[in-house]
């Protein structure tokens, strides 16, 4: 006679479920939450379950980004770390690519991830010139923390197939100097050569590793869950693969980059399609830009220029990949930061709808910055869910400004979207972003920069909204709130350990809070130095 799971029963001191009211403990069968309530009545309910109660501290959902890169991410640990925490000057950020260059094989690429000029080099961006004496026997693609745009030397490129002569592609644009000569930047599209072809392809081999890294850091967080934007075919191969192993220990939406849209379509693969640990999210599109990058695109020009950003795909592409998607039976989830953008992706869901009505559909607007009274109307009537950042007021605050003025306090726009009744969700977009949740939820609750400057406190929620984001509201965006989001019957057992309470401690101390365990499934992934086996 096969014998069933063992259940378990978790209880702390306090257990904040997403749940009304909350229950002092929950028991598990499997994978699954299968009651909750008072200790003793499920002690009495499952006598031979083993106990877990972590005394004074709190329990919560398994934290859920919406939004981030993982098998990107993956791919970035193998690269040059160039992130404002590894490198603090220019010095430093070209003896870290020049040390790479010197035990890398001659004509092999040098990349470097996580660049962020504003913060390293004094705001101005590297040269071609500088990454030509810097590695004078290697092409360099250094990849701006964004990756909306990079910087390469004079033999990425001539891998790419750029020379002085080169007009940009659409959607992107060429970077040169005063004279007119090639400076090396590559914005948008224009970086497409170098991803679809000039940079070799690591192999599994290298990105299982470095996957496995990945995930330790994820889970450290507590994050249990995350959704992977623009997965390529290499990235949902490395996904596979570690599912397969039984390595994949975070849950993983995998939203495909719409170049598989085709392979899709022929295929009648729908959003929902895998299983509980790795399943397709949807096809994402881009729209413009990037907001830290000042390349999203705008209805009114950046402060002190007349530029209006770049949009990263036309208006027909637009509206014809929504509408094979919307009517594959699919998500289409787009990249908009600007205005302008969002209003562009707003009429390509509005035209599909009214083609092929799908009330159910549930598209999504990724990043949805910067927003307005008019768009905030139209999102809602739409039935899309926005999933703004959480953390850029934190982490790129300082930058803000000078980019947008006065609009940063429709940037980011947690209170606006929520008064609205739109469906919003929780993300990082890490590895252009910093992935620690509770960061975030400072960065909502405060809406202070890191020198401390608030920017737009009329947009600050509580700290139950900001965690509800990164719980309930992600498990929405991914169609999973029947699974995920809260401690209760029919859920998922993924939880967090936390040292303190996210809801009562003051907000700027929210950052400080320590993880000490996380359960995916009911299993143990992640445990702090210290803690019980």
């Amino acid at each position: 006679m096969p014998i069933g799971p063992a259940a378990q029963i978790f209880t702390a001191g306090v257990v904040h479920a997403m749940t009304e009211p909350d229950p002092p403990a929950f028991a598990t069968l499997g994978e699954w939450i299968v009651a909750t309530g008072p200790l003793a009545d499920l002690r009495a309910t499952f006598p031979a379950a083993t106990v877990h109660d972590f005394g004074d501290r709190v329990l919560v959902p398994g934290f859920n980004d919406a939004h981030q890169h993982p098998s990107s991410a993956a791919e970035q640990l193998l690269s040059v770390d160039l992130s404002p925490g590894a490198v603090s000057s220019r010095a430093e950020v070209l003896a870290a690519l020049r040390e790479r260059a010197e035990r890398t094989p001659a004509g092999s690429w040098v990349q470097g991830s996580r660049y962020d000029h504003t913060k390293t080099t004094g705001g101005v961006a590297l040269t071609r010139d500088e990454l030509d004496a810097a590695c004078p026997g290697h092409p360099v693609f250094v990849w701006q923390i964004g990756m909306h745009w990079g910087i390469g030397n004079t033999a990425a490129l001539r891998a790419a197939g750029y020379d002085e002569g080169s007009s940009a592609p659409g959607g992107g644009t060429l970077g040169r100097d005063e004279s007119g000569r090639l400076n090396g930047i590559l914005y948008e599209r224009a970086m497409d050569p170098l991803r679809t072809g000039a940079i070799p392809q690591p192999t599994l081999s290298d990105t299982l590793p470095a996957l496995r890294r990945y995930l330790t850091m994820m889970h450290a967080a507590g994050l249990t869950s995350v959704g992977d934007l623009l997965t390529s075919a290499r990235g949902l191969r490395l996904l596979q693969e570690a599912h397969a192993r039984g390595e994949l220990t975070l849950r993983v939406n995998a939203v495909l980059g719409y170049p598989l849209l085709p392979a899709l379509e022929d295929l009648g693969l729908r959003t929902g399609i895998g299983d509980t640990v790795l399943r397709i999210g949807g096809v994402k599109m881009i729209a413009d830009g990037a907001v830290a990058g000042g390349t999203c695109l705008l209805e009114e020009p950046y402060e002190h220029s007349h530029s209006h950003g770049i949009q990263a795909m036309s208006t027909e592409e637009l509206h014809d990949h929504v509408r094979r998607v919307h009517d594959a039976g699919s998500t289409a989830c787009v990249h908009a930061n600007g205005d302008r953008a969002i209003g562009l992706v707003l009429d390509a869901i509005e035209a599909a709808q009214r083609a092929n009505p799908r009330p159910e559909a549930r598209h999504r607007v990724e990043h949805c910055t910067l927003v307005d009274a008019e768009l905030l109307k139209r999102i809602k009537a739409l039935g899309v869910v926005a999933v703004p950042f959480g953390s850029y007021v934190a982490f790129h605050g300082e930058k803000l400004p000078g980019y947008y003025g006065e609009r940063v306090g429709r940037m980011f726009a947690h209170r606006d979207l929520l008064d609205a009744g739109v469906p919003t969700a929780g993300s990082s977009d890490f590895p252009c972003g910093p992935y620690e949740v509770l960061l975030a939820l400072r960065s909502c609750v405060t809406r202070e920069a890191a020198d401390g400057t608030v920017l737009g406190a009329h947009q600050r929620i509580s700290a139950r909204e900001a965690l509800a984001l990164y719980t309930t509201g992600s498990a929405c965006a991914a169609g999973e709130e029947n699974r995920k989001g809260r401690l209760a019957p029919g859920m998922l057992a993924d939880f967090v350990v936390l040292d303190a309470d996210p809801l009562t401690v003051a907000p700027r101390e929210l950052a400080g809070i320590g993880v000490r365990q996380t359960w995916v499934g009911a299993n143990r992934v992640w445990a702090a130095d210290g803690e019980d086996a």
